[in-house]
Order: C-alpha cells, then structure tokens, then sequence
C-alpha cells in the first residue's frame, strides 16, 4: 500500500506522486483507503477540443486581417506567440502531473523564447536577453531550490532540472563576453545565483546526491 508521507493518507494507484500534495509515495501498491484521483475526461477533452478551435479562429482571422491590412507592422504574430504560450502554461504546467521541477523549467524557457521573439518582430533594443532571459533565470533557480526545501524531498528527485536551469543561467554571460549584450549586471546575477546554488548543492546536499552529481559530470 503506498502512503503519502506528508498527507498521512494510501492511495491506491500506479502513479509515484501525491495527487493531492505532489509528495513522492511510500511503499507498494495495495488496497487503500483514499480512492484515486481522476479528472473529468470527457469533460475536459471537450473543453479542450472548444479551446483549440477558439485559438485556431482567433489565430487565423488575426493574420488575415494583418495580411489584408499590412502596413509593415506584422502585428499578428504576438497574438500567435500568446496563444501558443496559453496552450504551453495549460498542457505542461496545470495541466501536468509531471514534476513541478520540471515544469518550472519549461516555463523558464517558454518566457524566455516568447520575450525573445517578440522583441525580434517589434526590432526593439535587446530588453528580453538583457534583462528578461537573466531574471528568469533567477527567478526559475530560486523556485526549484525553494520547492526542494518546502517539500523536503531528496535532491536526487529535481537535479538534473535544477541543474539545467544552472547551466542556462551562464548563457547571458556568455552572450555578454560574446558582445550580443551590452549591460553586463543582470548577467552577473544570473551567473552569481547559478554559482551560489552549485557551492549549497556541494555543502547542504546529502550524500547520495554529491555522488549523483560526480557520476553526472564524471569526477
């Protein structure tokens, strides 16, 4: 019988998380005393299969009009990146039972991207990989280490997201020494609070995960 360790409930199903908590289950699978957790499908399919022809409509009749009334401004493309980004935050953050980790880190990424190609369409000054890719880079890092900390789960559970959201926090430096951006400081913190993270990693960790972390870079 699995049991949630911080709800102090058994589930009985196949999945290794919580549904009501997200903590990771003990034990094995067996007869239980809380019934499993299911969504309404038909329900939610439907409400999907709606949305989806919404976003289509809203996405097709946007760029016609663009087209048709085009005066150098291709002005449809933000509402095609913002209802991509909606099928984004809906499909892989709440709709999601993957690790929340995880799904930080796609939302680091989406942001990131959305802000990036929406600064290229409007050939604005550099803003989102000067300061918007950096903060969200901090932003996502803080998140995950706090989730960790909160949820009192081992490390080995979130590393390889917490790690990669580590490694793209170095890329705006990189861009800087690169000459792609010109204001160095919010690329110093991003890099500064990868570094910080990695040096709490190596003293806080338990030993499980410093040997996961010498097997991973292969010291």
């Amino acid at each position: 019988m699995k049991k949630c360790p911080t709800c102090q409930v058994d589930v009985n199903s196949s999945r290794t998380t919580c549904p009501l908590c997200g903590e990771k289950l003990e034990g094995q699978g067996g007869q239980a005393t809380h019934p499993p957790y299911q969504f309404e499908k038909q329900k939610i399919n439907l409400a999907l299969r709606i949305l989806l022809f919404l976003s289509i409509i809203a996405i097709s009749s946007t760029v016609l009009i663009n087209f048709l009334t085009f005066h150098g401004d291709f002005w449809s493309f933000y509402v095609v990146l913002g209802i991509l980004y909606m099928w984004i935050l809906l499909r892989s953050t709440i709709m999601s039972n993957r690790n929340i980790a995880m799904r930080l880190l796609i939302q680091m990424i989406s942001i990131s991207l959305l802000c990036i190609g929406i600064e290229e369409v409007s050939r604005s000054s550099g803003w989102a990989l000067e300061y918007i890719v950096p903060f969200t880079c901090i932003a996502s890092t803080v998140a995950i280490v706090i989730v960790i900390l909160s949820k009192k789960m081992r490390y080995n559970d979130y590393l390889l997201y917490l790690l990669t959201a580590i490694l793209i926090s170095f890329v705006p430096l990189i861009l800087y020494w690169t000459e792609v951006v010109q204001i160095l400081w919010p690329s110093i913190a991003a890099a500064g609070v990868a570094f910080i993270t990695v040096v709490g990693m190596l003293l806080f960790s338990d030993r499980a995960t410093k040997d996961e972390l010498k097997k991973r870079f292969h010291i």
